[in-house]
């Protein structure tokens, strides 16, 4: 494995273990009743607004929760 090869691993990686905290904080918040905002879980995971938007996982679980909250 070279190092291309190794550096596309760990942000892989990295990714992963950002959707997985985002995912985490988002139903956090939904069994804590609390309301889901980008905002909020900007300040909570430290990710960025564009993250939020543009991750179709993080997206789809947002989109469920805030429908969960009507």
């Amino acid at each position: 494995m070279n190092k291309y090869d190794k550096m596309l691993e760990l942000n892989k990686k990295k990714s992963e273990e950002k959707v997985t905290s985002a995912v985490n904080t988002i139903r956090e918040m939904v069994v804590e009743k609390e309301k889901v905002s980008i905002p909020k879980l900007m300040k909570k995971t430290g990710l960025s607004r564009g993250f939020f938007y543009k991750n179709p996982i993080v997206r789809s679980e947002i989109d469920r929760a805030l429908e969960q909250q009507e």
